[in-house]
């Protein structure tokens, strides 16, 4: 928010309601202008107001036309907010092309008023930080952009597209493309229950929202005066400012347009696509650890035991030579003895040998893990 406090116009004709939104805005740090009318708002401009809370329905001057001819002065930072106790399509519409930048209900909570003032001063601020980069952006893409033909813009959309990792590359990429056209316009994208707003301006205004929600419900293009509008998969596209003087070129606007909206919806499809991938092979990559953990420990397991059953052998061979000594066998006893222990010890050796044999291909099989494993981890 700039230095001095944050300056908000109340301008109706009802007294009482000028009277009711005042004192709900009163505690805060804000300077509160209130007007009866729309003529002596305009000539109080020189007061630089951030916001304009104005009523649509009012004798002399509309809100909506003392919106425009603030548009028209070249007041573009002031954010208006419509106050009126209409809301269909129409009212939204005329208000967003007047150059509105919110709406609200007449008679609505404080809770409600102060949010939509608390949103006005943070979009005030993202707008002051995102200007010079914004600017930036828009002068780079128009050099990169402007020697292309129509067509070529859209291959050029269509090719860049593919490098886009975010839904916000890919909104901000339709909206710039747009711009490439001379042309305005709000895009949605959505994936699944998430929903992606944008406008020229990066983040979309709860005005330009709600129209967003109204024109998903239209058809896949419906065209009103200079105005466009498509619905294709995972794409809304509201395109403003169409030279309605010029039908052929609003024909070939129409089908490049439509290519671009399927083509930003093929897009979503296959970065949906990819996230699910992703999530699949970090699955199957967790899988393949647990695996490659579970074998190194068999493996130990089976060197230890495999030590035990060496230690418990000797152990029984040397207490059975001790026990030779006091049962006072006869020399032949003691060689048939010694030979059931030494054919047990051929037997446990041949064992020990097969296992050996399991263990060296458990073991192979835990390094291939572990190369694997590591790989991947690499791509990743």
């Amino acid at each position: 928010m700039p230095d001095k406090p944050f300056c908000i116009f109340v301008v109706d004709d009802d007294a009482l309601l000028r009277l009711v939104i005042t004192d709900q805005l009163q505690g805060h740090d804000y300077q509160i202008h209130e007007f009866a009318n729309g003529e002596e708002c305009l000539a109080a401009m020189d007061l630089a107001p951030h916001l304009i809370l104005l009523d649509i329905e009012m004798p002399g001057l509309s809100g909506i036309e003392v919106c425009r001819q603030i548009r028209a002065d070249g007041n573009d930072d002031v954010q208006v907010m419509f106050v009126s106790a209409h809301d269909d399509l129409e009212i939204l519409l005329t208000a967003f092309d007047a150059g509105g930048n919110d709406f609200i209900p007449k008679n609505a909570k404080k809770d409600v008023l102060l949010r939509k003032v608390d949103l006005a001063i943070e979009a005030e601020q993202q707008k002051r930080q995102l200007q010079s980069q914004l600017s930036y952006a828009q002068k780079t893409a128009f050099t990169a952009m402007s020697s292309l033909g129509e067509t070529g813009t859209v291959l050029q959309f269509l090719r860049t597209s593919f490098q886009c990792v975010t839904f916000q590359q890919l909104g901000s990429l339709l909206i710039e493309t747009l711009q490439q056209y001379g042309l305005n316009g709000l895009v949605k994208l959505t994936a699944g229950e998430d929903e992606y707003d944008f406008s020229p301006e990066t983040a979309c205004t709860p005005l330009e929202k709600s129209i967003l929600t109204y024109v998903s419900k239209m058809g896949r293009i419906y065209q009103a005066g200079d105005r466009l509008v498509f619905n294709f998969s995972h794409v809304v596209l509201l395109v403003t400012g169409l030279d309605t003087d010029d039908p052929d070129a609003i024909g070939r606007l129409r089908d490049h347009l439509a290519i671009l909206a399927e083509g930003a919806g093929a897009r979503v499809d296959a970065m949906i696509s990819e996230q699910q991938r992703m999530q699949e092979a970090n699955a199957r990559l967790e899988g393949v650890k647990e695996l490659t953990d579970l074998l190194i420990e068999i493996e130990a397991n089976q060197h230890a035991n495999h030590a035990q059953m060496v230690n418990l052998a000797e152990q029984h061979k040397m207490n059975m030579e001790s026990a030779f000594i006091h049962l006072g066998l006869t020399d032949s006893q003691e060689f048939m003895l010694h030979g059931y222990v030494d054919e047990l010890t051929t037997q446990m050796d041949n064992l020990f040998e097969n296992d050996n044999r399991l263990a060296l291909r458990l073991n192979q099989i835990v390094e291939k893990q572990k190369s694997l494993l590591l790989s991947s981890q690499i791509n990743r």
